[in-house]
């Protein structure tokens, strides 16, 4: 019986070790390490070793916990490359609903089995009667949280990981408080307590999940304004563009005529002026032509524009490939962003320059945005936002915000580098 309760018991150590890095997979899946699978199992296996070992010695302690805590956020992070903040809110947060599900369990168990001469003694030792809580106790654990999941893995990739750990921290302090109570008085009123906190974490994540799902509508509405805004700009360029073209081919006829009359006269130095003059809107559809699409070619050609009449030098070498399955208005938003970024960080400066470049290597796009600074930018090393230099903040900002919902659209990066006289931003963006 001591043998068979102490694989159950292990097993059990097994299950919620491998829940929590099965957990821990589907929310930081993009932020893994390159380690291989069997690492995971490896912790697994050494976390349910050690809590075997402590449980002999005593079953519910708080010690216990503590160690899960330390051994789970430790090890996630060898893991992922992760905060160990953020690391430390899930193995809190997780330590809090396998608390929950574990005495509320418990409690039913113990109402339950009376008829079976169930006592909390019998359930704080090896036995057969604890064997069955531990099964009744898992099952639990595993369908709460396995229904929470989808709620769960947004909230923990989320910004407000410190808040997330506050909570969860409250949540401990409160459910050691009651947990002690329930080991030496099982009772319906403590089983209404931990059934009251598992209805109050599911909640909880819920309106976590909510909000989260508020703020990224928010901010998908502030990018499409954005899009919407440059798709504008785009549009009133080309159009000016074409329009003063338009006009150039109109009077195609007239011009040619009086072009006929100068050189029949061998008025040469006049010809050469009025073909000069003439063909200025041609020459500048010529400059335009960076990647054979309109619309980029346009935003490439006015910020290009616009830097140098600030007196910038301005370098493009760009190619953009059809059927990519990326949308020009993206790439556009990128290009107008950073470029307008790079404008207003390079314009005081000395021998102010920019250069891009932006080409396709494999299945990807990478594009290199350089210009020259003066200080590097203000970027949030928990949430990795931007954050302007321009007073009213409610108003600016929100251009880097939208090239970040980009570049994760299409599961790419962005990074940068900042060398004291020359800040550089990398894109990649996968197709």
């Amino acid at each position: 019986m001591i043998f068979l309760s102490e694989v159950i018991e292990w097993v059990a150590c097994v299950t919620e070790g491998g829940l929590f890095y099965w957990l821990a997979g589907k929310i930081f899946k993009e932020e893994r390490k390159n380690v291989r699978i069997y690492w995971d199992w490896i912790f697994t296996a050494s976390l349910a070793a050690v809590i075997l070992v402590i449980n002999n010695i005593v079953l519910y302690s708080t010690f216990t916990l503590l160690i899960w805590m330390l051994w789970g956020t430790m090890s996630a992070a060898v893991l992922y490359r992760v905060s160990y903040i953020k690391l430390l809110a899930l193995a809190v947060l997780y330590t809090d609903c396998f608390c929950v599900t574990d005495m509320l369990a418990s409690n039913l168990y113990l109402s339950l089995g009376s008829r079976l001469n169930i006592n909390a003694h019998m359930m704080m030792t090896f036995s057969i009667q604890r064997i069955g809580l531990v099964i009744l106790a898992k099952i639990f654990m595993v369908v709460f949280l396995v229904s929470l999941r989808k709620l769960l893995i947004p909230l923990l990739r989320s910004e407000y990981e410190k808040k997330i750990l506050l909570v969860s921290l409250i949540a401990f302090v409160f459910i050691l408080y009651y947990r002690k109570a329930a080991q030496s008085s099982f009772s319906v009123e403590i089983s209404s307590i931990f059934g009251l906190l598992a209805v109050l974490c599911s909640l909880g994540t819920y309106a976590g999940f909510k909000y989260l799902e508020n703020q990224n509508q928010k901010m998908q509405n502030r990018t499409a304004k954005i899009q919407n805004e440059l798709l504008q700009e785009n549009y009133q360029a080309v159009s000016a563009l074409y329009e003063s073209n338009a006009r150039l081919y109109h009077d195609l006829n007239n011009h040619l005529n009086i072009l006929y009359q100068m050189l029949a006269l061998e008025r040469l130095d006049e010809a050469k002026e009025y073909i000069s003059r003439i063909s200025g809107p041609m020459k500048e559809m010529v400059k335009k032509r960076y990647t054979g699409n309109d619309i980029i070619d346009v935003i490439l050609s006015t910020k290009k524009q616009k830097a140098e009449q600030l007196g910038i030098k301005t370098e493009i070498d760009a190619e953009f490939p059809v059927n990519t399955g990326i949308q020009a208005s993206d790439i556009c938003t990128v290009l107008g962003n950073l470029l307008d970024n790079a404008i207003e960080g390079s314009k005081d400066t000395d021998n102010p320059g920019i250069c891009l470049k932006m080409c396709h290597v494999h299945r990807f796009i990478l594009l290199q945005i350089s210009n020259t600074a003066y200080k590097p930018p203000k970027v949030e090393k928990e949430t990795g936002r931007w954050i302007t230099d321009k007073a009213d903040q409610t108003r600016h900002g929100w251009g880097m915000q939208s090239v970040k919902s980009i570049v994760e659209k299409y599961n790419g990066t962005m990074k940068y580098k900042f060398s004291g006289t020359e800040l550089s931003i990398t894109v990649i963006l996968f197709f």
